[in-house]
């Protein structure tokens, strides 16, 4: 069994993946189900890229019951350069995959795209950029010895690191983590709510915390209870 050819960590990479996810809107419940399917198959097979699982056992942890929606997921996967997918031209060969690995840097994400020569890719031709401020880095074509599998069975091909991508995400920094703020006595979604509660328990004469709108008191000491001015409130009792 050979090597990954990048170390890969587990937790990591699906954390990254998680990322890239939250970064962008083109990236849905369908494609993270199919890419975590993959990534589990992946990982029992020491994250060595090529792979070759079959189309029910994907579709089997993915939970996708129809074949139109496990190939139109698994196109986008690949125009988004998350994956490569070359399908088998045997009805008794599987399909090769092979997963992009993802570096997390300072200032956004590398990943690299590995794939195989002498193959044709699903979407060789038509490959859609990840929208959120990205830039490709020129192609090494460097192709990677993996021992036992450098001549991918039989002869068929070799791994290839086709392109590297820097996702920069530094840009949307702030706009990603700005957290909204409102006062839940002036906002509109909070006010109606609040009023509904304050009729309702000014309605309630068993409330326990009940007073009389009337009286002008406020808080919760009892009447007749006179404040000590030499006692240190600071002090726990």
């Amino acid at each position: 069994m050979s090597k990954s050819i990048n170390q890969v960590n587990y937790i990591r990479h699906l954390e990254n993946f998680l990322s890239i996810v939250n970064y962008g809107d083109f990236i849905h419940f369908g494609h993270v189900a199919l890419y975590v399917s993959l990534f589990r198959i992946w990982n029992i097979n020491y994250f060595a890229n090529p792979f070759s699982p079959s189309r029910g056992e994907i579709m089997s942890h993915a939970g996708i019951k129809s074949k139109d929606a496990f190939y139109r997921n698994l196109k986008e996967l690949e125009a988004l350069d998350l994956i490569r997918y070359y399908p088998s031209k045997s009805r008794y060969e599987h399909s090769y995959y092979c997963i992009s690995t993802i570096e997390h840097l300072e200032s956004g994400f590398r990943m690299d795209v590995w794939g195989l020569t002498h193959h044709n890719s699903l979407n060789k031709t038509i490959q859609s950029k990840i929208d959120f401020k990205a830039s490709t880095v020129e192609p090494q074509n460097k192709v990677i010895d993996i021992n036992t599998k450098a001549k991918l069975f039989n002869g068929k091909g070799s791994l290839i690191l086709e392109k590297s991508i820097f996702i920069d995400y530094s840009g949307e920094q702030k706009t990603l983590n700005k957290t909204d703020t409102f006062d839940p006595h002036t906002d509109p979604r909070y006010s109606s709510q609040i009023d509904n509660r304050i009729s309702s328990l000014s309605n309630n004469s068993n409330y326990a915390n009940h007073q009389n709108s009337q009286s002008g008191r406020t808080g919760l000491r009892p009447p007749g209870v006179q404040i000590d001015p030499d006692a240190d409130y600071s002090v726990p009792l």
